[in-house]
């Protein structure tokens, strides 16, 4: 079982339109139950994953980023399974993990494959290269030295 297509991490500018792809496929014959979950983190995954190591065995799925949002789940029967974020007119508060979540229930064991990308959200006035405009401002600032006083 392995994801076929994965979101990759993004940067847009406030008020844009963004599709992140999701799409993952069952090994072997039998006909399978997916379910794919597309969650929000606010912090980054490695919070995650630390509060995931120190729960207690048996209990994991029960273990959630206290600032993870569902957003949408979509259920199928059969082997693949793919579901495309769609966010459109992106805000800055919108900045952060998505988090595409497929959970296999065809075996005895529900089992969960998690795919991440983060999502930076830029100004709209943001100019396209901050450094290279304050670089550009100080070689003409400094280019020629002052005359003080009235030229004699």
């Amino acid at each position: 079982a392995t994801f076929t297509e994965v979101p990759k991490d993004v940067t847009v500018r406030e008020g844009d339109d963004i599709e992140m792809p999701c799409a993952f496929r069952a090994s072997g014959s039998t006909s399978y139950s997916l379910e794919i979950q597309w969650w929000y983190l606010k912090e980054p995954a490695r919070e995650l994953a630390h509060e995931l190591a120190i729960s207690v065995p048996g209990s994991r799925n029960k273990v959630t980023n206290k600032d993870a949002t569902k957003i949408s789940t979509v259920r199928v029967q059969g082997n693949d399974i793919s579901h495309r974020l769609r966010l459109s007119g992106v805000r800055r508060q919108d900045e952060g993990v998505y988090e595409c979540r497929v959970a296999d229930y065809s075996d005895d064991e529900t089992q969960e494959h998690k795919a991440q990308a983060l999502l930076r959200v830029l100004s709209r006035f943001a100019p396209p290269d901050v450094q290279a405009a304050e670089a550009v401002s100080h070689i003409q600032s400094g280019a020629a030295p002052r005359r003080h006083g009235p030229a004699a």
